[in-house]
């Protein structure tokens, strides 16, 4: 159903929310003035704070571990006394200022913010619609976020607003308890479809831009999949954490280049190409995957919060070995309730683990999860950036399975899950690596736990596989396969012609004498057309390791060739089914995991 039918709080507790902001609340301002210029208008007044008042910026947006520095987008910069009196200001260093009050009771900063940045924690400003982040236009007194806050609005006509900032009762003004609350909502501005749908007594909306990306038909596939996601979500951990839930979906035109989503409290935001929501099935492969997973972080590292980032710092780095948790359990949960919600099908998950897989056992070499999580800070990663979401998932789905066999399927992850909500969200902080190790082993025993994580969290020992996915009744193998190939990094970026974008060190392509820029034509037999020729390229020459060829290119517009012999890389092919022999026992704990059930 429309958004008009959205629920609204009542006037009664809008007056009475409104009334307990008012004392020591900074006031925001967010104006539109020319949509064209890509420059949003943004002022802050807050109360001065002895001679000179410090202020600052976010260097980065919770939930996307890396230093953006959004003081960068910072433009004409300038302080007043709130009555227009202009005070003296200076940098102090990349994203604080320092404003000298001269005797004034409050500062007005003012600044313009260039948002061209169509990314899941940047703002973007297009002639019709907008987006931010509270990170990137909201500066707060230097090291305090316990400010109540309140922002208004000022945006051309016939602009709308979606966002999950609390709605004051008066047109274009929200209102946020603290500071964390401001900056954790992202905010949806000027032409865009949005929808609603109830679930569990709460409302779940999805905004759309541009409005005309999906149809009619494609959105309310999304929003019956996003209700059932949330529905299920709130069965796990009790009554639901929000008054109300907004997807946000920026869809961009032409081919998928990037895409994804960021969580926050009450909302997430995704971003990818409107080509790949055209159909049924293509909304399913795509959009309800981010969802599940976006959505069960509103439980998971939203609420559920490692201790080291309990409170937010927004200035600094802040580490944690458990990111394999907050991103690797949610990236098994993504799945898990989609296959438990109906929206896909056991098989889906297994492949979805068995992907998992290949993702963790693809890499160079095996590491500590709990490094890479203190390590994602660092850009470009060592190893790949994603290595925790899979191989935390994998644990998150090993420790399920042996919970269960120890306890006969009387108890499951999800009750540690429950516990980490219940004992720490509840009370108001942070969980430890202790408290995790704890809370899984009191249903398996203590000393195994400790095993496990000496060797598959904190150590390199490869993850049990075969020997734990067969107490649920799944085999596990591995394929050896060796195939040719020729060792270069191709750029396909223009549709004529196949680029070299790099070589392999060691490869045929080195002693070719390839090099960066070089335009493919024929390599050995195969004429190099498009993206099919490394796959016939494999199979004519499959089983002719060492055979002499021949790679022809151009160079710098000169034709070129150049001999090399046929080269290999060994790859794995892994693979998760079902035991065909498996014991009532085995078959308990599989249709416990994928059903969501205990005895």
């Amino acid at each position: 159903m429309r958004a008009g039918m959205v629920c609204l709080l009542l006037p009664v507790l809008l007056a009475a929310a409104a009334a307990g902001y008012a004392q020591g609340t900074v006031d925001y301002l967010v104006r539109v003035e020319d949509p064209g210029s890509q420059l949003y208008h943004v002022e802050t007044v807050l109360p001065a704070t002895g001679a000179a008042t410090l202020v600052s910026l976010p260097s980065w947006t919770p939930g996307a571990y890396h230093i953006d520095n959004y003081a960068r987008y910072v433009r004409d910069f300038s302080a007043n006394d709130g009555d227009g009196t202009p005070l003296r200001w200076e940098k102090v260093d990349k994203d604080t200022w320092r404003i000298h009050c001269e005797g004034a009771r409050q500062v007005r900063v003012s600044f313009n913010f260039y948002a061209d940045e169509a990314t899941l924690v940047g703002s973007l400003l297009r002639p019709d619609f907008g987006f931010f982040n509270g990170t990137n236009f909201f500066i707060y007194p230097e090291k305090r976020y316990d400010h109540p806050a309140r922002v208004r609005f000022e945006l051309p006509d016939g602009w709308r607003i979606a966002t999950e900032l609390m709605e004051s009762g008066e047109p274009g003004v929200y209102l946020a308890s603290d500071y964390h609350e401001l900056v954790d909502n992202p905010t949806f501005l000027g032409h865009f479809a949005i929808d609603s749908v109830m679930a569990d007594g709460v409302w779940t909306r999805l905004a759309v831009y541009p409005a005309d990306a999906i149809d009619d038909a494609g959105r309310r596939q999304m929003l019956e999949a996003l209700g059932k996601i949330a529905d299920y979500a709130h069965d796990l951990f009790g009554d639901p954490p929000y008054e109300r839930y907004t997807t946000l979906l920026y869809l961009y035109e032409g081919e998928p280049t990037y895409g994804g989503g960021l969580e926050h409290s009450n909302s997430h935001f995704d971003i990818g190409a409107a080509m790949l929501l055209q159909s049924e099935e293509a909304i399913r492969n795509w959009a309800y995957g981010l969802f599940s997973h976006e959505y069960y972080h509103a439980w998971n590292v939203k609420r559920i919060r490692p201790a080291e980032m309990w409170p937010y710092d927004y200035e600094d780095e802040q580490y944690t070995p458990l990111l394999w948790v907050s991103e690797g359990f949610t990236s098994y949960y993504g799945p898990l309730i989609l296959v438990r919600t109906g929206l896909t099908s056991e098989t889906g998950f297994w492949r979805s683990m068995q992907s998992n897989v290949s993702s963790v056992e693809d890499q160079p070499y095996q590491e500590s999860v709990e490094d890479v999580s203190l390590s994602t800070w660092i850009s470009p990663i060592p190893i790949s950036g994603g290595y925790y979401y899979a191989k935390g998932s994998l644990i998150g789905l090993l420790l399920d399975i042996k919970i269960r066999d120890a306890t006969d399927n009387r108890h499951s992850m999800d009750d540690v899950m429950r516990r980490l909500w219940h004992d720490h969200y509840e009370r108001g902080r942070g969980f430890t690596t202790e408290d995790f190790l704890r809370y899984v082993g009191d249903y398996i025993d203590r000393d195994e736990m400790e095993r496990f994580h000496r060797g598959h969290i904190d150590g390199r020992v490869a993850l049990p596989y075969a020997e734990v996915l067969a107490l649920a009744g799944m085999s596990f193998a591995a394929d050896t396969i060796v195939e040719p190939l020729l060792g270069i990094y191709p750029d396909y970026s223009d549709e004529e012609r196949v680029l070299v974008d790099g070589t392999v060190p060691g490869s045929s392509a080195i002693e070719a004498g390839l090099q960066q820029g070089d335009q493919l034509l024929r390599v050995g037999h195969v004429a190099v057309e498009g993206q099919g020729w490394a796959p016939r390229f494999r199979e004519i020459y499959a089983d002719s390791t060492g055979v002499p060829f021949t790679v022809e290119f151009l160079r710098n517009g000169q034709r070129m060739t150049g001999s090399a012999h046929i080269g290999t890389q060994t790859r794995y092919e892994f693979r998760i089914r079902p035991l065909a022999n498996a014991s009532e026992r085995q078959l308990v704990i599989r249709r416990g995991i994928v059903e969501g059930i205990t005895r």
